[in-house]
């Protein structure tokens, strides 16, 4: 036996009061077009370029701040295996750039972790894809001094994008003062950088 179903008079006046509304005429009208018109389309695009011209700029923003944190972070973590192994093995002598050397930097950080391996691409690079350089050099007070350095985001050193440490600095962000990138200078050939990979 099939029952049929009818509405009541006061269901039938609620389906007209939905439908005398700007929702129940959306619906009734999207039942019936089962489309959208191409002025709906063209709002819905602009409206989504409109969030896009907002939003990406700050997302970028935001990665390259995260970029700069983490550089800041693989400078740390070396600064602290160099400054450990000074300490405790290398009897007060910072490692050295020169492969040949039994205390030779990429030597030391591979024992403390980091993929230092200059002579592949295999390395440790910064977070813009570029390697990451190590030198030392006798300051203007006859002490040796090192200096880590990212070249940043436009790959160029000695611009204040660059991300750097020293004995005697934490890692910061930003252009190097001229006595700290003297010590880069000093070297008396692009041979005598120890560089994380090629």
């Amino acid at each position: 036996m099939v029952k049929l179903f009818r509405r009541t008079d006061t269901e039938k006046e609620e389906v007209r009061d939905v439908e005398k509304t700007w929702f129940g005429r959306m619906v009734k009208n999207v039942h019936n077009n089962k489309g959208f018109t191409l002025v709906e389309l063209l709002v819905v695009v602009a409206i989504i370029a409109i969030l896009a011209a907002v939003l990406v700029p700050r997302l970028l923003g935001y990665t390259d701040r995260a970029r700069q944190a983490r550089a800041m972070s693989d400078l740390g973590t070396m600064k602290t295996v160099i400054e450990t192994y000074t300490a405790d093995q290398g009897q007060g002598v910072y490692p050295s750039y020169k492969i040949a050397d039994a205390n030779y930097v990429g030597t030391i950080l591979q024992k403390g972790g980091i993929n230092w391996q200059d002579s592949t691409k295999d390395g440790i690079k910064d977070p813009w894809g570029y390697p990451y350089y190590y030198v030392t050099a006798i300051g203007s007070d006859n002490n040796v001094h090192y200096i880590i350095i990212s070249p940043g985001k436009d790959g160029k050193l000695n611009t204040a994008d660059d991300v750097y440490t020293t004995d005697s600095v934490q890692p910061t962000a930003g252009q190097p003062d001229s006595a700290t990138f003297a010590v880069l200078t000093q070297t008396p050939d692009p041979n005598s950088i120890a560089v994380s990979s090629k």
